[in-house]
């Protein structure tokens, strides 16, 4: 496993610099995924202008920082620069026991675009969820669709057991 993540310290100064705005403003969530941080908008949609203002301030503040912004539906997440989630599955396809694998990705925002990307090149399966322009070759209307599909995929032949 690789882990391409930025400076420690950086992301410690922004994880406590974006909980304490999002423990301001009602509705506002901080999400913390080890090597990025997202911020949550949904429930105060009021709000958008003021996180992305807020977080491109926070990383101009730290020019040599190796961050970048990654807007999404609704939330703005700051990831490392070079790293995103068609990076990822490239990585995850060359090591066993991925390689020579199917890759299938399935996604409802604007960062997994770069994933769908990276699936068709490996000859895999992207699937958007929801509405909005995409890469994804194949679309399903919502969540419940997709585990829908999911349970279709993973029953076993009638007659054979797990």
């Amino acid at each position: 496993m690789h882990l391409h993540a930025p400076d420690r310290a950086t992301l410690a100064r922004l994880r406590a610099l974006f909980a304490a705005f999002a423990a301001r403003h009602e509705g506002l969530l901080l999400e913390d995924k080890g090597a990025s941080l997202a911020v949550h908008y949904r429930q105060a949609p009021e709000l958008a202008s003021e996180v992305h203002q807020t977080m491109a301030a926070a990383l101009a503040h730290l020019p040599d920082a190796a961050l970048r912004l990654q807007p999404g539906k609704c939330l703005v997440e700051v990831r490392p620069e070079g790293r995103d989630k068609g990076t990822a599955i490239r990585d995850f396809l060359r090591e066993p026991p991925f390689h020579g694998r199917r890759p299938v990705f399935v996604g409802d925002d604007l960062g997994d675009e770069h994933g769908f990307a990276v699936v068709h090149r490996f000859g895999g399966i992207g699937v958007k969820v929801g509405p909005g322009p995409t890469r994804a070759r194949h679309r399903l209307p919502d969540v419940a669709s997709v585990r829908a599909w999911l349970a279709a995929v993973l029953e076993p032949p009638a007659g054979e057991s797990t």
